[in-house]
């Protein structure tokens, strides 16, 4: 995370020293440890199934590769202790996110609702002045993207009516096929790297589609008003996971990478930094293009090792203006070229007591690999002047500005979550969640709902839970026989 006034840049970078799988180096046996369950990953999923085995009575040690938890939830704090979240930001109602909105009532912290100052992207503003025979167009491409999400299978993709051809072609194809107006296809285009942090030419027709169907459809995405953007959280969400991990004590480890995981049909050795753990069961819940960095021995199955290879994370970065006042709210949306713009959508971001008027605006996909590569204060400028073609010249002046380029985060590698190119969703994506052996996955991108929400980490973190209790009691039942 970057802020002039306070942060210097993020300076960690990947090891890249992968020990040899045969031998375990000297100076990883500092500590010698056993447990029930090893969780590889401290973001919301790891720690969620890591509190899930104390509360089964088991052991657990939970290994983190970087100095912090909270993986893809980042808070930043200003001098008076208010909270702006880096990453995961909004989620939606109970009644469609039971899980986060439970944890957060369990570890006493306050949602509030995002305000609704409009959508202030350029989306929003191309959308509403459309005219009647634009208007017509997009409706009916909305109409026939909510006819082929309806019919994707959730739960096995591969079984969807034509879905290797919904799978061999990307998402930019599949557009061009169906959009007749470059006006459309550019909102489309806005809407799709928005949303995925990804450039539409990228991502499989199909794995947009799943999108659709497990999360609720595009309205319901964009919507701050009962749908995804409905509430935020006042303490920030890297709090959650801080008091989360409260419950775990001594049975975590921060700056731990894990480089190898032996398994076998008795047991699970994995050699971290600084030490060896041996246990029964271990849980990887880090994203997929983490996952590949760890050594196997045996090496995964190749099918499965092909999908994780394959999928790839997003690209964003997400910038903080912060204004004496929120000066945008009732005012028009300028008729700006979304092209000349850095970002692809902005929203208001103000903290909940309002001492602190806010705009966020998100760099994605290709735009973000640019911008990554590029100076702070190169960047600042960009987004500010930005902002200021959108809401006026106010906009050049915000009492403090930061931003966080989720490319430079070590251990993560981009966001929000990884995904399919064209060909994978047919070749094994259903398997993504399976166990294999005694080894198990959590994480956003294994879970069936909510992929790439908060939501869905902790859905996979139940159902990584529930297999690993499941399996350890049907061990302890064939040792006894």
């Amino acid at each position: 995370m970057y802020e002039k006034q306070m942060d210097e840049p993020n300076k960690n970078t990947p090891n890249t020293n992968t020990p040899n799988t045969t031998q375990i180096d000297e100076h990883r046996k500092n500590e010698i440890c056993t447990a029930d369950v090893v969780v590889i990953g401290a973001g919301i999923a790891g720690v969620e199934v890591a509190r899930q085995m104390i509360k089964a009575g088991k052991t657990v040690l939970l290994l983190e590769a970087d100095t912090r938890v909270g993986g893809r939830l980042r808070t930043h704090r200003l001098p008076d202790g208010t909270c702006f979240d880096l990453g995961g930001q909004w989620i939606g109602p109970p009644d469609q996110m039971p899980r986060i909105n439970a944890l957060i009532t369990e570890f006493g912290l306050t949602i509030f609702n995002q305000v609704d100052s409009g959508r202030m992207d350029m989306t929003a503003h191309r959308l509403e002045s459309m005219d009647r025979l634009t208007r017509t167009e997009w409706e009916w491409f909305q109409a026939k993207l909510g006819v082929l999400a309806d019919q994707v299978n959730e739960l096995n993709p591969s079984l969807t009516p034509g879905a290797s051809k919904l799978d061999s072609i990307s998402v930019e194809e599949w557009k061009r096929r169906n959009l007749s107006s470059e006006y459309l296809q550019h909102v489309f285009d806005q809407i799709v790297r928005t949303e995925y942090t990804i450039e539409p030419k990228d991502v499989s027709m199909l794995h947009f589609l799943h999108g659709l169907k497990t999360c609720g459809g595009l309205e319901a995405m964009f919507s701050s008003e009962g749908g995804s953007h409905t509430h935020r959280v006042v303490e920030g969400f890297q709090t959650l996971v801080e008091r989360m991990v409260l419950e775990l004590g001594d049975s975590i480890r921060l700056g731990c990478q894990v480089y190898d995981i032996f398994h076998s049909a008795t047991g699970i050795k994995v050699v971290a930094e600084g030490m060896v753990v041996t246990a029964q069961r271990v849980v990887v819940a880090v994203p997929p293009n983490q996952a590949q960095r760890i050594d196997f021995s045996p090496v995964l199955p190749r099918r499965r090792m092909w999908l994780i290879q394959r999928l790839e994370m997003g690209s964003v970065i997400k910038c903080f203006a912060i204004y004496d006042q929120p000066f945008w709210r009732g005012r028009p949306v300028e008729p700006v070229d979304p092209d000349d713009l850095i970002f692809d959508h902005t929203l208001d971001s103000s903290s909940h007591d309002e001492k602190h008027p806010a705009l966020v605006a998100f760099i994605g996909g290709s735009d973000a690999v640019y911008w990554s590569d590029q100076t702070f204060e190169a960047r600042k400028k960009a987004v500010l002047e930005g902002l200021s073609r959108v809401f006026g010249r106010e906009a050049l002046y915000p009492r403090r500005y930061f931003d966080h380029d989720w490319l430079t985060e070590p251990y993560i590698g981009g966001g929000y979550n990884c995904y399919a190119p064209p060909g994978v969703m047919t070749a094994g994506y259903e398997e993504i969640d399976e166990p294999i052996g005694r080894i198990h996955f959590a994480g956003t991108e294994t879970a069936q709902y909510y992929e790439g929400y908060i939501e869905g980490a902790l859905e996979s973190a139940d159902r990584a839970a529930r297999e690993v209790i499941a399996a350890l009691e049907q061990d302890t039942e064939q040792n006894q026989s």
